[in-house]
């Protein structure tokens, strides 16, 4: 799957990409992580029908909600934030991106449905890095709510799930809320 290098992409659109991967691999995954059906063709054909500008949102959408309450069932609600939990202010930006600005990508992630290892490659792209180890399953914290702003934070979230395909276990990757208040 062609796509732009991954600096140059901004944090928002980043995100929207990797929950796609993550969404549609989750979906196939072997048991699957969730039981949705709207991140292969046949659901994104049906998607385009009902909502032809934003059948993809609405498939991220849609299928998101599964992967939620299962990110939310490994990781908990409180105080946590995980790929399909993200703070309020950085899915404001995701869904105030109009529908067609990443055209480019959603053509290719059609094709790349075809080929599973096609969507590994994909995600292997939004990884700057390997994740070391082995993906043991269940909750994994890899940071706190002040790296959750960048790039780095979806590189790390991107090489956790990538590893966890690889090795076939259902890892939730999530950061942690920092609690606010007075010291000393």
């Amino acid at each position: 799957m062609k796509s732009e290098h991954k600096q140059t992409l901004s944090v928002p659109l980043l995100a929207l990409r990797l929950r796609a991967l993550v969404l549609a691999l989750g979906e196939r995954a072997g048991p699957p992580w969730w039981k949705t059906e709207f991140m292969n063709e046949t659901g994104l054909r049906f998607l385009e029908r009902l909502c032809p500008r934003t059948f993809f949102r609405a498939a991220i959408h849609a299928a998101g909600k599964a992967a939620c309450d299962a990110h939310d069932r490994a990781v908990g609600r409180v105080s946590v934030y995980h790929l399909f939990r993200l703070p309020a202010s950085l899915d404001a930006e995701i869904n105030r991106m109009p529908p067609n600005a990443d055209e480019d990508f959603v053509t290719d992630f059609r094709a790349a449905l075809k080929n599973p290892g096609k969507l590994m490659e994909s995600l292997a792209s939004l990884c700057s890095r390997t994740e070391a180890g082995s993906a043991a399953p269940g909750a994994r914290r890899i940071g706190t709510d002040r790296d959750l702003m960048t790039r780095i934070a979806f590189d790390t979230m991107a090489a956790v799930y990538h590893r966890a395909f690889m090795q076939r276990n259902s890892v939730f990757p999530y950061f942690a809320a920092e609690q606010s208040g007075g010291r000393g």
